[in-house]
């Protein structure tokens, strides 16, 4: 569904074991541009669509008189999730030198200057 882009919002339960079985699911919907979001347990996204558990739920169709406001659940799920992305990303590096590194430095330095 999400590949052939019918899905509108993809719910993704956090407790899911074994975790290679969603954990490209994420990727794979911000690749596609596919609202997603991840929900507290899998038991309640169960309770969704009338079963005992279940570790995602892709909805395709809304009615139309619950289409303002699952709108406005599109609209909070892409702040949270799809747009935050960029900014959870954890950066490696950034040119900067550790603690550590700086205090080798210094130490060279001062030796250096010794002589």
């Amino acid at each position: 569904m999400i590949e052939k882009k019918h899905a509108k919002l993809v719910l993704i339960a956090h407790d899911v074991e074994p975790l290679e079985l969603i954990i490209w699911m994420p990727a794979l919907c911000r690749k596609l541009g596919v609202p997603y979001a991840i929900v507290k347990n899998k038991g309640r996204l169960g309770t969704f669509v009338n079963a005992k558990k279940t570790s995602c739920v892709c909805l395709t169709d809304v009615r139309p008189e619950d289409q303002t406001e699952f709108d406005k659940l599109l609209e909070s799920v892409k702040i949270s999730y799809n747009e935050r992305f960029s900014d959870l990303r954890k950066h490696w590096g950034g040119l900067k030198a550790s603690h550590k590194t700086m205090e080798k430095a210094r130490k060279r330095k001062e030796k250096a200057a010794k002589k």
